[in-house]
């Protein structure tokens, strides 16, 4: 598994560096001609993830994907995710902290694909930019993605669910899209060493809209555990 880690993130390393390059031309088009090479790219991930790794995964639960935008709430145990989330669900987009944007390559196409970030050194400011962001993009038709839980979680930990998320819940009156995983299981916390295995991504059916916080938060959290301990 070591040998195979190392030779994952070499090429990892290479393909990027590709892709970016290779990419640069579509800086000059609309943000929305570039979400398929980042598809491209992330396809190169899996081929990489499969055929080095031996990680497979699957999406379940595609017959509860919206056709209208949502706020989608993910369990989060690896950086897996971070790009399958994207990958499979149409029109979404992440809300992340801004030093993200001073990573070589992959913070210029953050920045370039119109993620919503987030300064959370200013504050009460940083989050009322970040609403008037997240409710642009609803409107305009984008899914948002967040981690409830505010930082990976290994399988088996005790969750941690934040009500951060229930201020743009109730602003944009939006229903839910609960999602479980077991990616930790493959892609665990705190290592570089990746693991055999095959990746489950489940999502499920929609939390509705103008529940009240103790109760979206009970309920999320327990839809998303549930499901998560059914699979990890």
């Amino acid at each position: 598994m070591f040998a195979r880690s190392i030779l994952f993130y070499l090429l990892l390393g290479i393909w990027t560096i590709f892709m970016g390059i290779a990419c640069l031309p579509y800086f000059i088009l609309p943000f929305t001609y570039l979400r398929q090479p980042v598809k491209i790219w992330i396809s190169g991930i899996f081929l990489l993830l499969k055929n080095i790794c031996k990680i497979t995964h699957e999406l379940q639960g595609k017959e509860n994907m919206p056709l209208h935008s949502v706020l989608i709430a993910s369990k989060h145990q690896s950086a897996f995710e971070t790009f399958a989330l994207f990958y499979y669900i149409p029109n979404s987009i992440f809300i992340h902290k801004k030093q993200l944007f001073l990573i070589p390559i992959f913070g210029q196409y953050l920045k370039k694909i119109d993620m919503i970030s987030i300064d959370r050194q200013k504050g009460i400011s940083a989050i009322r930019s970040m609403m008037i962001n997240a409710k642009k993009k609803l409107n305009d038709g984008y899914s948002i993605i967040i981690f409830p839980e505010g930082t990976r979680k290994k399988p088996g930990d005790k969750p941690d669910y934040k009500s951060g998320f229930i201020a743009i819940y109730n602003e944009m009156k939006t229903k839910i899209l609960p999602v479980a995983l077991n990616s930790g299981n493959c892609w665990p916390k705190n290592t570089f060493i990746l693991k055999p295995g095959h990746i489950i991504i489940k999502i499920m059916p929609l939390i509705e809209e103008n529940l009240k916080k103790n109760e979206i938060l009970s309920n999320l959290q327990t839809v998303i555990e549930n499901e998560t301990n059914k699979i990890i």
